[in-house]
């Protein structure tokens, strides 16, 4: 069972198909769930067309099937307002395809919740559940890393860092995370260290922001980044390459999320704590 301490309150909506409001019928086809503790949105849509067709015979496959890379992409678009986001597209949605009101849920872990609501909520197939191969389920998975080696609360360990005060007046930019490791006696240095996730795939034009963004931090201080992304491109991914080159020339270290938890490990023995204490 789940440390109850690592519960956090999420919220979720399912998605509902209205192909005819006036009779007041649906079909569930997707959910989305929220945890604004953590920053996290995501979404997940069924592949059962056999389902819907049977359902609506003159239902928009097409429409249908762009449903998750469309609002993957809001999500990424909408990063810093993801509260706003939320209200809007229950604000916006009204016919075809409706939100259902806000359930709330305690969740360990956000992504797995979210697919085992979709499997007992939504039915049917979903061929694979996403990769993790998006900036925000990439960031999830290292915030669980972080909270495993019990580092994601201490108030050494910054979150969502605006770089404004780190470059230069007006940049709207913001690290994920961030600290100043500690010498003798727990004191920190001035050696900044800041971390970024990114999709190698999805993110080049992030990763060419970082590059640019952390030659301005350095020209002020002593600093690093380190980017997580979800694995080193695959031999023939010239899109995954290209951010990987951008990010290496930029001197920005690469950590694959199979290392999330050796980074994890590593920031609290630079933070000085000791495994023995609780945050």
């Amino acid at each position: 069972m789940p440390d109850n301490d690592n519960l956090k309150p999420c919220s979720y909506f399912l998605v509902r198909y209205v192909p005819h409001p006036e009779r007041e019928e649906f079909l569930n086809i997707g959910i989305f769930l929220y945890g604004p503790e953590e920053r996290f949105l995501d979404c997940l849509f069924t592949h059962d067309f056999r389902r819907i067709k049977r359902f609506h015979p003159q239902a928009d496959l097409a429409f249908l099937r762009d449903l998750q890379d469309h609002f993957e992409q809001q999500i990424q678009q909408h990063e810093d307002q993801l509260g706003e986001f939320l209200e809007g597209m229950q604000q916006s949605f009204s016919h075809l395809i409706q939100l259902a009101p806000e359930r709330r849920v305690l969740a360990a872990d956000p992504q797995t919740q979210m697919q085992q609501l979709f499997v007992s909520l939504v039915g049917g197939r979903q061929a694979d559940f996403p990769a993790v191969d998006t900036r925000m389920r990439i960031r999830q998975r290292f915030v669980e890393a972080l909270q495993r080696a019990q580092v994601f609360r201490d108030k050494r360990f910054e979150r969502h860092i605006p770089a404004e005060p780190l470059t230069h007046p007006g940049d709207p930019f913001r690290f994920d995370f961030g600290y100043r490791p500690a010498l003798a006696g727990g004191k920190p240095n001035g050696h900044l260290k800041l971390i970024h996730a990114l999709s190698l795939r999805r993110d080049h034009e992030l990763a060419s922001v970082l590059a640019t963004t952390m030659g301005y931090v350095r020209a002020k201080q002593p600093a690093e980044l380190t980017a997580i992304v979800e694995a080193a491109p695959a031999a023939g991914d010239k899109r995954a390459d290209h951010s990987f080159r951008i990010l290496a020339d930029a001197k920005i270290i690469l950590r694959p999320l199979s290392q999330a938890d050796a980074l994890a490990r590593s920031i609290r023995h630079e933070l000085g704590m000791s495994f023995a204490s609780s945050n």
